[in-house]
């Protein structure tokens, strides 16, 4: 955590000065007026993680629009998040909160690092979903856990732990329903926790740095994968994505 003052310009070109309460994933966090609430804003800089370089201010923009549109979209399924409302481009207004340090990641097939991993020659698409967890230390390499890890070192209550489960996986089902009606396929999420008042929500983002969208209305399987801040037409990607995600049907 830190508690530096920096200056930045939130909301417009007004420049005030703000808590910045941490930084991380590409976003900074800083106090807002408000103590229980807090002002994220996505800055990724310009550079993936492959080290590539993106548009930056367009991109985030387009991660903006996309998380808070489907923050809203699952809050009307009951699922509690810590989003209150979109402020610009690339900030948005959140409820403040003790981060949960787990990453729970949800797979829809078995596919990409989980072929590796079980040495899975093809794609399996699963009748279930599958859940793993993460201590989230703050690096790349992030520690697979299972409950009685989070247990013994403290991380989440038995009850915390149910409801981080359940949360995780009504957001995989309220997404795969959504993305069902508009050609896209889900294949996982890596979801971020944190506790807001004694009550579990689902914090950080949900935008493609977290969330692996699939265009399956594309016969081409290389063309499908396109949904990712660092591809190569990210800006003209990401907006479809956005539209397609936004459109009524």
């Amino acid at each position: 955590m830190q508690s530096l003052l920096e200056e930045k310009s939130i909301q417009g070109d007004k420049s005030v000065k703000r808590e910045l309460i941490c930084e991380r994933q590409g976003k900074s966090i800083y106090q807002s007026d408000k103590p229980d609430f807090a002002i994220q804003v996505l800055n990724s800089n310009g550079i993936t993680e492959e080290g590539k370089h993106i548009p930056t201010n367009v991109v985030d923009a387009l991660r903006n629009k996309i998380s808070s549109y489907l923050f809203e979209y699952i809050e009307g399924f009951h699922i509690p998040t810590h989003f209150i409302s979109k402020l610009s481009d690339v900030e948005m207004m959140v409820k403040r909160t003790e981060i949960i340090p787990l990453t729970v990641k949800v797979f829809n097939s078995v596919s990409g690092t989980l072929m590796k991993r079980f040495n899975v020659k093809e794609i399996i698409q699963t009748d279930f979903p599958i859940i793993e967890h993460y201590f989230n230390n703050g690096t790349r390499t992030n520690a697979w856990v299972n409950e009685y890890h989070v247990y013994a070192l403290g991380f989440a209550t038995p009850e915390e732990f149910k409801q981080i489960n359940r949360i995780a996986s009504k957001t995989n089902a309220v997404l795969r329903g959504l993305c069902d009606r508009r050609n896209l396929s889900v294949v996982d999420l890596h979801l971020e926790f944190g506790r807001y008042k004694n009550q579990v929500i689902l914090i950080d983002e949900i935008s493609p740095l977290n969330c692996h969208f699939l265009d399956v209305s594309n016969g081409n399987r290389a063309k499908r994968d396109k949904y990712s801040i660092d591809h190569e037409n990210a800006e003209e990607a990401l907006t479809e994505l956005a539209d397609r995600l936004m459109s009524k049907i």
